[in-house]
């Protein structure tokens, strides 16, 4: 069962015992559940709890994970016991790539209007931690990704896929995508989001706010110790 509201202190405790990502396939997207219902109705016991991913969630609320092996997935979480797998960088740097832009020890990395709509960061010099903030054309927030805490409706239409190292959020019917993909100890960011109803297109070549290609005087640098990556503003 997912447990709504759970404390910082005990995300951060799950997170940090599940290394940043699904007990059981490595997912950065995380919610927490109580493993055993029966064992504790209310508070927050740790012992009961564990980090995963929303699909492995689903699975389990329809009881194709059990709580015994989710017991044992809580022992022997992913991360730990496949760390060549996890989703984590082994490089001393954070190397981040944009739109044909490489940001070096930046966390702020995609901002619109001053805001933060993606920052990474890294976590015990290894996991890497997402802050994802998604609106629709509408400009309502719709998904969040608070340092890999997996926050939204659930009415809303998300599909995420997930492989080593490798991660896909999507939202077909809301046109929303986000892409992070770890290659060489570096990460490459693609995306399809809105920012107060403007759309912000990010693919491997360039970077589009309304269909407009901006930061073409970055294309083809590397910036290091930037406090910001992509800066982007709607009223010009």
């Amino acid at each position: 069962m997912v447990v709504g509201g759970t404390p910082l202190r005990i995300q951060n405790q799950l997170k940090r015992d599940s290394g940043y990502g699904c007990s059981i396939c490595g997912c950065p997207l995380l919610e927490y559940i109580r493993i055993d219902p029966s064992r504790n109705t209310s508070g927050y016991l740790p012992e009961n709890m564990t980090a995963i991913c929303p699909n492995h969630n689903q699975k389990f609320s329809k009881y194709e994970v059990s709580s015994a092996q989710l017991f044992d997935f809580k022992a022997n979480p992913h991360n730990k016991i496949n760390a060549n797998n996890s989703f984590a960088i082994n490089s001393a740097e954070l190397i981040v790539n944009i739109g044909k832009t490489k940001f070096i020890n930046t966390n702020r990395i995609l901002l619109v209007d001053d805001f933060d709509l993606v920052a990474i960061r890294k976590e015990n010099n290894l996991y890497l931690v997402l802050d994802i903030n998604f609106f629709d054309a509408q400009n309502n927030l719709i998904g969040v990704v608070s340092e890999n805490s997996w926050i939204t409706d659930k009415k809303q239409d998300w599909n995420i896929d997930y492989e080593p190292r490798h991660l896909r959020i999507r939202n077909p019917t809301k046109r929303i995508s986000f892409e992070a993909k770890i290659e060489n100890d570096e990460i490459f960011i693609t995306a399809e989001m809105y920012y107060n109803g403007v759309a912000v297109n990010v693919s491997k070549e360039q970077i589009l706010l309304g269909g407009i290609e901006e930061g073409i005087e970055l294309k083809g640098t590397t910036l290091k110790n930037y406090d910001t990556g992509i800066s982007l503003q709607t009223n010009k």
